[in-house]
């Protein structure tokens, strides 16, 4: 039995399939590991492709007829005998040292899953002709590793607090045989719902205490112009009358809690919904929050600028089914067309850079290529011990020690409703309202003041953010920011009666007209920013 098992599951498409396998086929000898090629429908070109490799490392397997996307994924992972097994796209790509890495740090068998976030690389045949061979990669320089809870990931991504690809989904991950047959045991099967790699990213994360996340990825995430979920949701106006939908998905069931399922969004809520039913029905940390769905949809309604005003019924029929004021939602001015990619390389913390580069200009137009060449600027894997961190991330402590909200920081944990990705500085706001949630230790006596170390996204054409927080069910305390006065330090006052009962604390913020950089034609971020918050603590 091999350590890895590479699982690549195809349909009618060499054109991208033959650079993904040679990203495989290019993994040292001396790692341990097996590539399972899924042909579905057996196509006769596959079949030489992969005879052409002359790999003893290859084993090749087809299906006679289609099988939907679910179904073939199920085949493909019956075929696999390694004890960790990861899935790649026949458009995505394995970096050179991906194998080696991983067998080095699986070895002892002492880790679940072993994730990471991929980078992204889009083919010269992408449908938009503004990412066409755009390859971006955000690099830690320091090269880290870091145990994540399972659960409190879960209730970040079901809150729209977290994108879905942070999740191990077995897209993203090296997932161990025994996770697998945790959900074969409950549900007959591994894959469930209609999106396998965001259903397996859920079910592997519900299925375990935690799970390990390198920030050196192991591979590169491929959009082309074959791509199932992008050409579904980013070039038709409408996934259901899709020709190639009943092949692609099978019979997909209407959700009654979403009005519809047009946008990608939509498409994962549903699974979400699905998998909550099935393995997380007794846990109400992981919940779908509708309106922060509907305000996902409305931050991203650009992607989708010919379907603006659809989008816009979409989310007023979230709001109708799940009760909540529709002012609360910001919608972006509509754009002419989806913001495009930057370009160079920028710094974006200590340790971090980010390359958004022109693969026209440096010679590549492949998944191969991408990886040739993104693979020079990324630094060895530091030595990792899964022993030593076994602790889950301390809960976050409202004190007089600063908690920060940094990425990776503890702050993470108390961003409740209407937060971005943490940064390497701080977090942004992206909604009209948000809240956060602490434990205070040790409760004061008399009041105190909170003190926060805070910006707001404020510019010429929108001079000034208005904030009113509430510290518990206290009285409202105004915050102003202004274009000289943007940045530092504020000031709250916390009454000890505001505390619940278990030693919690809710603080929210109502925030007016928050704006996105890009309606102020400052950049193409699209999320509406409001404040930044950086560091918080207890003072007198």
């Amino acid at each position: 039995m091999p350590l890895l098992s590479v699982i690549v599951p195809t349909l009618n498409r060499p054109d991208t399939l033959l650079y993904a396998l040679e990203t495989m086929a290019r993994q040292p000898p001396e790692a341990d590991c097996e590539f399972i090629v899924q042909n579905n429908g057996g196509n006769p070109r596959v079949a030489e492709m992969v005879a052409g490799l002359d790999d003893k490392r290859f084993r090749y397997f087809a299906s006679d007829a289609v099988l939907t996307m679910s179904d073939n994924w199920e085949v493909a992972l019956s075929h696999a005998s390694g004890e960790y097994i990861t899935f790649i796209g026949d458009d995505d790509g394995l970096m050179p040292y991906a194998c080696a890495t991983a067998a080095e740090m699986l070895a002892e068998r002492k880790i679940d899953l072993l994730s990471w976030s991929a980078f992204s690389y889009y083919w010269p045949s992408y449908h938009n002709a503004a990412f066409r061979n755009r390859l971006l990669a955000e690099i830690d320089l320091a090269s880290s590793a870091e145990r994540v809870s399972s659960r409190s990931e879960l209730a970040r991504v079901y809150g729209f607090q977290a994108q879905y690809a942070r999740l191990p989904m077995i897209y993203n991950s090296f997932v161990h045989r025994r996770v697998v047959e945790r959900m074969r045991a409950i549900a007959g099967r591994y894959f469930v719902g209609a999106s396998p790699d965001v259903a397996s990213g859920i079910a592997n994360a519900a299925l375990t205490d935690s799970f390990v996340r390198l920030s050196r990825p192991l591979g590169i995430a491929g959009f082309s112009g074959h791509s199932t979920g992008h050409a579904m949701f980013f070039e038709m106006a409408d996934l259901l009358a899709s020709p190639t939908r009943p092949r692609d998905f099978g019979v997909i069931e209407s959700e009654p809690q979403l009005p519809n399922l047009n946008a990608l969004q939509l498409f994962i809520a549903r699974d979400m919904l699905v998998l909550k039913r099935l393995l997380l029905a007794d846990d109400d940390r992981v919940r779908v929050d509708f309106k922060a769905l509907a305000q996902s949809l409305a931050t991203g309604i650009n992607d989708r600028p010919q379907l603006y005003e659809r989008t816009l019924g979409t989310i007023g029929d979230l709001a109708r089914l799940h009760g909540f004021d529709l002012a609360d939602i910001i919608v972006p001015s509509r754009l002419a067309d989806r913001p495009a990619p930057g370009a160079g390389v920028h710094v974006t913390g200590p340790n971090r850079v980010l390359y958004e580069l022109d693969g026209a200009k440096l010679g590549v137009d492949s998944i191969a290529d991408a990886t040739r060449l993104i693979a020079q600027f990324v630094p060895d894997q530091a030595t990792f011990d899964p022993v030593d961190s076994r602790h889950s991330a301390p809960s976050p402590i409202l004190g007089a020690q600063e908690l920060r909200f940094a990425r990776d920081a503890a702050g993470a944990a108390a961003l409740l409703e209407g937060w971005s990705e943490p940064e390497e500085w701080g977090t942004w706001s992206i909604a009209r309202n948000c809240r956060l949630r602490f434990e205070v230790r040790p409760i004061p006596a008399r009041p105190v003041e909170i003190v926060l170390s805070c910006r707001a996204f404020v510019s010429e054409g929108h001079p000034d953010l208005h904030a009113v927080c509430r510290i518990g069910d206290g009285a409202p305390q105004e915050m102003v920011f202004s274009l000289k006065t943007f940045a530092g330090l504020r000031r709250l006052r916390l009454d000890p009666t505001a505390i619940a009962a278990d030693g919690t604390l809710a603080i929210s913020f109502t925030l007016r007209d928050p704006r996105s950089p890009a309606d102020m034609a400052l950049s193409s971020d699209v999320r509406p920013l409001g404040i930044g918050i950086e560091r918080i603590w207890l003072e007198g």
